[in-house]
This record gives structure tokens, sequence and C-alpha cells, in this order.
């Protein structure tokens, strides 16, 4: 029993000082990128059946290059209607000095 309680005490003790998890990538509005370091851009398309998870979809895809925050810039339906082409910029964590 000591060894089991001597064990969730230094497990308490790491967690306390464990850095905190990355915070998924944010959309951003328009008027609110002032500052923000641009890192890219990003296009793809989606099925028409993923359209309502349009946001999770780009906030994942913006996590994947490292960025904090995104602006979708266009949401276009692909002729004939197979899909929707996405386009949106990607900004990082730091602001510009």
């Amino acid at each position: 029993m000591t060894q089991m309680i001597a064990l969730s005490s230094s497990l308490l003790l790491s967690e306390q000082f464990a850095t905190p998890a990355a915070r998924p990538a944010e959309e951003v509005a328009a008027d609110c990128v002032t500052g923000l370091n641009e890192m890219g851009f990003l296009s793809f398309t989606m099925p028409d059946r993923e359209i309502q998870d349009l946001d999770r979809v780009v906030a994942c895809k913006a996590d994947e290059q490292g960025a904090a925050y995104y602006r979708i810039i266009r949401v276009q339906e692909n002729t004939p209607p197979t899909g929707w082409h996405v386009q949106a910029i990607i900004y990082a964590q730091t602001l510009i000095a």
C-alpha cells in the first residue's frame, strides 16, 4: 500500500509541472489578422457529405502545419457537384513586431 501511495503522489507532482497541451488551431476573422505571422495557404477538396464538418477539417489541417490560427477565404462547390473546394490562410502564434 505504501508503494501505491508513493507512486500516486509522484504522479500528481509530475502532472502539476507538465506543460499544457497545445491548443488546436482557431478560426480568426479577417479584421483580427493584423500582426499575425502568415505561414501559408491551405487548398483542398472535401466530399459533399463532410461539408458540415468544414471548420473541424480546416482546423485539423492547420494543426498539421503547426498553425495557431486559420481564416477560410473561399468555399466553392465543384462542378459537377462532387464536393467542395476550400481555401484558407494559416497563421503562426507569434505576432509580427
